[in-house]
């Protein structure tokens, strides 16, 4: 029997998750859409139930895996896949919306800082000008799909610290509170892994590839007004580009 060799740094349970879902992926549990049992797979695992059942639990955080009380878990009928289309003008929640799915931001920082040289010089600002800094998850269907962090000039945005507490869409806050809609300037895409901390935030694991796309916003009138870097999952995001004609 294969015993599985940890990864240093990885918890046993999300290499177990990830051996799985490549085994869903590949359509091994596609017949009647059941998973083993709890004990079968600690046998083949050679782990305790608990361990397995974090597996398990963390496939379904994922949205590939739905539990039935007393039955055990199954594969889910509709996969979450989100096609994420970049335009000038494209929001977040809107995409999600036409997707049929429901979008969630949550707050989970926000500080007024001084630009560091290289947030002011992206944003069109003198190094120490002040700008606000939120970190921010954005979830569909309570999955979480991405970790941003949001810089924003302080000139244009008073008393933001505590207007966007309450938000439910930043960008309409922003149109709302501010008269101000924003349009895509630039953006840079680049591949890799997450860090722990951001691998636990959007419950995966630290192997699961993301997508980091980091872009410059304008406003209306032209100026630089947002500095945003979004780190997407990879195993439920695919990111197209649409150009203009």
């Amino acid at each position: 029997m294969q015993r599985f060799a940890k990864t240093p740094q990885v918890p046993e349970y999300h290499i177990i998750a990830d051996k799985l879902l490549a085994e869903i992926r590949e359509g091994l549990y596609s017949e009647d859409g059941r998973m083993p049992s709890e004990q079968v797979l600690g046998r083949r695992f050679r782990a305790n139930r608990y361990t397995i059942r974090q597996s398990l639990d963390l496939l379904v955080l994922t949205g590939v895996l739905r539990p039935h009380q007393g039955k055990g878990y199954f594969l889910c009928e509709k996969p979450l896949d989100i096609q994420y289309t970049i335009t000038p003008a494209m929001r977040f929640s809107d995409v999600i919306r036409r997707l049929g799915r429901r979008p969630e931001a949550k707050l989970l920082s926000r500080d007024r800082l001084a630009a560091p040289r290289d947030i002011a010089d992206a944003l069109g600002l003198t190094e120490g000008d002040p700008v606000y800094r939120l970190q921010i998850l954005r979830l569909a269907d309570d999955v979480p799909l991405s970790w941003n962090e949001t810089w924003l000039p302080g000139l244009y945005f008073p008393e933001l610290l505590d207007t966007v507490e309450r938000m439910t869409s930043l960008y309409a806050l922003l149109e709302q509170h501010y008269d101000m809609r924003l349009y895509r300037m630039q953006s840079t895409f680049r591949s890799g892994n997450p860090t722990l901390a951001e691998a636990s935030m959007l419950q995966i694991s630290p192997n699961t590839s993301i997508l980091h796309i980091e872009s410059v916003m304008r406003d209306q009138h032209g100026r630089r007004v947002e500095l945003t870097s979004a780190k997407y999952r990879g195993d439920l995001c695919k990111v197209s580009i649409q150009f203009e004609a």
